[in-house]
C-alpha cells in the first residue's frame, strides 16, 4: 500500500511538473483551505490515534482539482530548509555519481528531476529520506487524526508524516510510511502494516481458548499469525513474547514454526529460542532471525508456531486457572534505520523502534476432589480408609489432607467455625461464621503421587485422622473411586464409587459439571466434595464361655441319667430272674 501511494503521489506530481512547463502561471486563489483526509486500510490491525504533521516541500500555483490538479511557478515550501535540501541531495550517494541532483539550483530544477521518477519507489523514498532530514523546525500544519484530517490553506506538493515519538513502543499500532503528495482536497490511505499474533490450545476437537488438563497432562498451543509487509524497512525485527503462570512447564524442543507450508516447518536455524536472562523478562521468546532476508517476499504468507508446556503439581487449582499470554514485538517505523542483530533492545539504547501487540490469552483449568470419611451411625470421622483412585485423568495427583492449612498473608482460604477452609471471603453479613475474617491460609500439600498415565493408572491414599483425603489436579474424565481397605472393625463399601467431571471452559471459569454416581457436586469451601460412610461389622453369637459350659452341664447330666436308668434295668431283670 505504501508504495501505492507514493506511485500516486509521484504521478500527479510529475503531471503537475510536466503541465506547469509548459502553461503560462495563472495565479490561484490562496483564500482557498485544502484538507487532506487520512484513513487507515479497512483490513487494518492498527488501533493507534496518530497524530500527524504536515511540510510543505513545494509551493506554488494549483489549477485543477483532483487527479487533474497541478502546481506550477515552483519554489522552496515553508516546510523545508531549501538551501540545506539542496545540498543534502547534491552530496548523497543514493541518487549516483555524480548525484542525479548535482546540476540543480532551484526548486523547480530538483522538481524536473523528480518528474523522471514516476514509477520508481526506491528513489522516491530515498528522496524522502533526505527530505524528513531537512524538515523546518515547526511543521506546517498538524493534527490529532481523530477526524483524520489535515486543513492547508495553500497548495504544494507535501510531505506528511507521524509525530516523532508519538508511536515509540506503542502496543497499538505502527508508524505510517512518509507520504508525499500534492495537495488539493485529497483522501489517501495509510501505510501502517500492523501484524497480530493470536495463541490458541490445540484439543482434539479444534483450536481452544481455555481447556481442561490433569496434572501431568501435556498442554499444547498453536500461534497464528501473517508475514507482514517489510518492504519500507532495512531490518524487520519479529519477536514471539510468550509468558507462561507457575503452573506450566514450557518445552523448548517442542516448539517448531511453519510459514506458508503448513506440514513442514521451517530451518530451526532462522530462528532462536531464548529462555531464562535472555528472554527479557518472559518465560521465553522466539526470535525470528534475518526475518526481511529470508521472507521479505513472502507478505501476507501464514505464520504458524507450535510447542507444548506441562501442567505441573504447581498448577492452580481453583477457577483462576493457569494463564498463558503472548505478544508480538515488531519493527513498527518504516521511516527509522535499524542497526540490530535478531532483536531490538528493551531500552532505547541503540535506538530502535518497535511496536508491541496486545496479549492474547489462553487458560487451563484443573480441579479438585475431597473426600470425607464418616462412621454411617453417628458420623464420626473415620481415619485409615485406603482408596483407590483410577482413570484416563489420573496422570500426578496431589494428594493432600485437608486439615494441612496453614496461616499465610498471600493465602486465599479462610478457616470457619466448624472447621473447615472456604475460599469465600466473609462479609459483614457472613463474618459470625469465620474463626477469623483476618487470618488468611494456603493449602499444604503433604505428598504427591504419580502413577504414569492412560486408562488404567490409578493412585492410593488413606484418609487422616478427620477422615478426609484430597485429591487435586483432575481434569474432565471418568473416574473409578474404590474403598480397597476399610478402617478396623468397618466393613468394606461392596461398590465402587463413579466420579464424572466435564466442563465447558473459557477465559472467563472452567463451569465444571461434577457428579458423584450421577448426583451433582458442590464445593462449599472451593473443593468439589463428597461424604463415603462404613458401617461396623454385625457382632454375631460366639462359642466357648457360658455357653459351653451349659452343654457340659446338660451333657453330664443326660449322661448320669443313662447310667442310673442302666443301673436299674439290671436289677430288675435279676428280681424277675
Amino acid at each position: 500500500m505504501k508504495n501505492t501511494f507514493k506511485r500516486l503521489s509521484a504521478a500527479l506530481f510529475s503531471a503537475a511538473i510536466a503541465a506547469s512547463l509548459g502553461m503560462s502561471a495563472i495565479p490561484a486563489s490562496y483564500a482557498e483551505d485544502y484538507t487532506v483526509t487520512i484513513n487507515k486500510a479497512d483490513d487494518s490491525n492498527d488501533k493507534a490515534t496518530h497524530t500527524y504533521e504536515a511540510y510543505q516541500v513545494f509551493a506554488g500555483d494549483l489549477h485543477g482539482t483532483g487527479d487533474d490538479a497541478v502546481l506550477s511557478n515552483v519554489v522552496w515550501g515553508s516546510g523545508v530548509n531549501g538551501s540545506a535540501l539542496l545540498d543534502a541531495l547534491k552530496a548523497s550517494s543514493e541518487f549516483g555519481t555524480p548525484s542525479a541532483f548535482a546540476s540543480c539550483d532551484s526548486a523547480q530544477k530538483v522538481a524536473e528531476v523528480i518528474d523522471k521518477w514516476s514509477d520508481d519507489t526506491k528513489m522516491l523514498q530515498k528522496f524522502a529520506d533526505i527530505v524528513a532530514a531537512n524538515l523546518s523546525a515547526s511543521p506546517t500544519v498538524s493534527g490529532t487524526a481523530g477526524n483524520n484530517k489535515l486543513t492547508m490553506n495553500a497548495p504544494g506538493y507535501y510531505f506528511i508524516k507521524d509525530k516523532d515519538g508519538t508511536l515509540d513502543n506503542s502496543e497499538l499500532g505502527a508508524y505510517t510510511d512518509y507520504i508525499l503528495k500534492v495537495v488539493d482536497s485529497v483522501t489517501i490511505e495509510a501505510k501502517e502494516d500492523v501484524p497480530a499474533i493470536t495463541k490458541k490450545i490445540i484439543e482434539s476437537d479444534g483450536l481452544k481458548e481455555a481447556n481442561t488438563a490433569s496434572i501431568g497432562d501435556s498442554v499444547d498451543f498453536q500461534l497464528d499469525s501473517k508475514v507482514p509487509d517489510m518492504s519500507a524497512y532495512n531490518k524487520y525485527f519479529y519477536v514471539i513474547n510468550d509468558t507462561m503462570g507457575s503452573g506450566l512447564d514450557f518445552k523448548p524442543s517442542t516448539v517448531k514454526v511453519y510459514i506458508d507450508d503448513m506440514t513442514t516447518p521451517i530451518n530451526s536455524s532462522n530462528y532462536e529460542v531464548q529462555t531464562g536472562a535472555a528472554a527479557d523478562g518472559y518465560s521465553f521468546q522466539i526470535v525470528m532471525k534475518d526475518f526481511k532476508r529470508n521472507y521479505g517476499d513472502q507478505t501476507g504468507k501464514a505464520i504458524k508456531v507450535t510447542y507444548s508446556a506441562e501442567l505441573t503439581d504447581k498448577a492452580d487449582r481453583t477457577e483462576k486457572g493457569n494463564e498463558n499470554k503472548v505478544n508480538l514485538t515488531y519493527s513498527n517505523n518504516p521511516n527509522h534505520e535499524y542497526k540490530g542483530e535478531n532483536e531490538p533492545s528493551t531500552t532505547p539504547g541503540d535506538g530502535d523502534v518497535t511496536g508491541k501487540t496486545p496479549d492474547s490469552n489462553t487458560k487451563t483449568y484443573t480441579t479438585s476432589l475431597l473426600l470425607n470419611k464418616i462412621d454411617g451411625a453417628d458420623n464420626s470421622a473415620l481415619a485409615g480408609a485406603k482408596f483407590e483412585l483410577k482413570g484416563s485423568g489420573v496422570n500426578k495427583v496431589i494428594i493432600a489432607n485437608a486439615e494441612s492449612f496453614k496461616a499465610d498473608a498471600a493465602g486465599t482460604y479462610y478457616k470457619l467455625n466448624d472447621g473447615t477452609f472456604t475460599l469465600t471471603a466473609p462479609t459483614p453479613e457472613t463474618s459470625a461464621q469465620y474463626v477469623s475474617t483476618e487470618t488468611k491460609y494456603i493449602l499444604d500439600e503433604k505428598s504427591t503421587s504419580h502413577s504414569g498415565s492412560g486408562e488404567d493408572s490409578y493412585v492410593e491414599a488413606i484418609t487422616d485422622d478427620m477422615g478426609k483425603l484430597t485429591f487435586a489436579g483432575l481434569g474432565s474424565g471418568t473416574y473409578t473411586l474404590t474403598e480397597t481397605e476399610a478402617p478396623s472393625g468397618y466393613n468394606k463399601l461392596a461398590n465402587p464409587i463413579n466420579i464424572s467431571i466435564t466442563a465447558a471452559p473459557t477465559l472467563e471459569g472452567p463451569n465444571w459439571t461434577v457428579t458423584k454416581d450421577g448426583e451433582a457436586l458442590t464445593k462449599p469451601t472451593g473443593i468439589y466434595e463428597f461424604t463415603v460412610e462404613n458401617n461396623k461389622g454385625v457382632t454375631l453369637p460366639s462359642t466357648g464361655g457360658m455357653g459351653t459350659t451349659i452343654f457340659y452341664v446338660v451333657g453330664g447330666l443326660l449322661v448320669a441319667g443313662a447310667l442310673i436308668l442302666l443301673v436299674v434295668k439290671k436289677r430288675m431283670n435279676i428280681k424277675e430272674k
